[in-house]
């Protein structure tokens, strides 16, 4: 950052490399997957990056990372395979309460029914196997992050929960809302957490 704005510093870390390792033997790599594997988010430089990679006979894992923001990206090179699981399945609470404030407008539930609701949900959702669950879109600026459809028989269960807890005319807008996946397909959604590590 200078005075008159953002300046730009070409660096040629290709040649930096070549040169440092001239008299070392080298191979070609080529990646086995289309795609790198990031194990946090885009912005988050600590996390590393792994990409597939083989020499035709053998598969290894480059490890990229930076040390700090603005520092370079260093490589190593290690033995092993990427394994990418779904880990683990995630509410989104701030999205679920304006949900359920949207479906009781211009009413105001209970704060203690509410915080039943959000139980139920949780106790639901966190059930439920995330390999299982169908994928609506990865979540922008975190590959680790994904928004997935709840089942039918989740949303049974749910409606079962708003019945219980709300009163007739709340527990109607609430199940309403429920229901109304089409207008709204990732509207009662979860998020799917993506677990990145190297095998072997």
């Amino acid at each position: 950052m200078t005075a008159d704005g953002y300046t730009e510093i070409v660096r040629d870390d290709c040649m930096a490399f070549l040169t440092s390792h001239a008299r070392h033997r080298l191979e070609t790599l080529r990646p086995t997957a289309q795609r790198p594997f990031h194990s946090g988010a885009l912005w988050d430089v600590a996390a590393p990056t792994y990409w597939e990679v083989s020499n035709g006979s053998e598969t290894a894992v480059v490890e990229g990372r930076r040390s700090q923001l603005g520092g370079p990206l260093c490589y190593r090179l290690r033995a092993g395979r990427i394994v990418a699981e779904r880990a683990a399945v995630e509410v989104a609470l701030s999205d679920l309460r304006q949900r359920l404030d949207r479906a009781l407008y211009p009413g105001v539930a209970p704060e203690r029914k509410l915080a039943a609701f959000v139980e139920a949900f949780k106790e639901v959702v966190w059930g439920l196997d995330p390999a299982a669950l169908e994928i609506l879109y990865d979540v922008p600026g975190d590959p680790t992050l994904a928004v997935a459809k709840l089942p039918a028989a989740a949303l049974q269960r749910l409606v079962a929960s708003a019945r219980r807890i709300f009163d007739e005319s709340d527990a109607a807008k609430i199940v309403r809302a429920l229901s109304d996946g089409d207008d709204e397909p990732d509207a009662l959604s979860v998020l799917i957490r993506q677990r990145v590590r190297v095998e072997g």
